[in-house]
């Protein structure tokens, strides 16, 4: 079975030659309106999901963790943006009634995981499949990632929060001295951005309806994360300084910008997607375009035809999908 290990055994496919499909991908499969749609749907999840993770943080016995996450977001939002979120976010932390605590759990996570059902249906494109899963399955699944997803979020801001104190302890507890703890602080970063690919790993896995080898770090979280990284300081530092959306729209300035921020951030991570779907089908153990499963018979080296085969898939997807 193909593995996305085989990154760096493209055969006969040059890297120029990757970046070509891959850009054509982008451009063919429509990448920017379901990212325009990914945008739609996470701007409406987005508040539930906060009071899904603000219930998660106070659970843990961490103080002023809310007061840490929301300086970070401060640091790779735009202020407009922030400003918006940091509000809701208060409401929903001081607000809390015990009594709805759990009706309210259960709602934010379905609400959550609409925006995750939007990103299979954007995933399912890119690998010109339809989706076979039934509704339970699919939802299921979706929940999953939203419980699965904050938890290594969590775990990253923890470690980003307290890695050193927590080297520190540990250096101290089991007597392993300035070595232990050199080498803890070096790992540090390594180990956070690890957790934010395995992230992004985990949502490229489970959200088509393909069957593929699992890895934990797969070329298109390697190039998506960075990305977004860059993307998030850059806007920021654009808007805070030559945007004027407050002066264009007025009080809906900030809703316009939060929306940029989760096209582009949506936009990313289907061009991950683009890369990991292109390799896989240019390689010669991957599946063709529009199958779930590899196929029995081995493929020729020769993968020329690769943009035919794809849109002939398409076609045929379109063709059923109009019965």
């Amino acid at each position: 079975m193909f593995s996305l290990r085989s990154f760096f055994k493209l055969g006969s496919v040059s890297y120029l030659e990757l970046g070509k499909r891959v850009y054509r991908k982008v451009v063919d499969d429509d990448c920017s309106e379901h990212a325009a749609a990914m945008a739609y749907y996470f701007l409406f999840a987005m508040f539930p999901f906060f009071l899904f993770l603000t219930t998660l943080i106070g659970l843990l016995p961490i103080p002023d963790l809310l007061e840490y996450m929301m300086n970070q977001a401060a640091a790779m939002l735009p202020s407009q943006a922030f400003a918006l979120i940091q509000d809701n976010i208060r409401a929903l932390f001081m607000n809390k009634k015990e009594g709805l605590l759990s009706l309210g759990i259960v709602l934010a996570l379905w609400a959550s995981s609409n925006a995750i059902v939007s990103v299979m249906d954007a995933m399912n494109n890119l690998y010109v499949v339809k989706e076979g899963r039934p509704f339970w399955k699919v939802r299921l699944v979706a929940i999953l990632l939203v419980i699965g997803l904050s938890l290594l979020f969590l775990l990253a801001l923890v470690l980003l929060m307290f890695g050193t104190r927590i080297g520190n302890y540990i250096a101290d507890l089991i007597n392993f001295g300035l070595l232990f703890k050199i080498a803890w602080h070096l790992m540090l970063i390594p180990v956070i951005l690890f957790l934010l690919v395995s992230a992004v790993a985990t949502i490229y896995y489970f959200t088509p309806d393909v069957e593929h080898d699992w890895v934990w770090i797969s070329p298109g979280a390697v190039v998506a994360i960075p990305c977004w990284i860059v993307m998030s300081l850059g806007f920021s530092f654009y808007i805070n300084n030559f945007g004027s959306y407050d002066k264009t729209y007025g009080s809906i300035g900030a809703v316009i910008v939060l929306l940029l921020w989760l096209y582009l951030s949506g936009f990313i991570i289907l061009a991950g997607a683009c890369l990991n779907s292109v390799i896989e089908h240019s390689s010669e153990k991957g599946k063709e375009p529009g199958e779930k499963v590899e196929g029995e018979q081995g493929k020729g080296a020769d993968r020329r035809d690769y943009v035919e085969k794809q849109a002939q898939a398409k076609g045929q997807q379109a063709k059923e999908g109009s019965k």
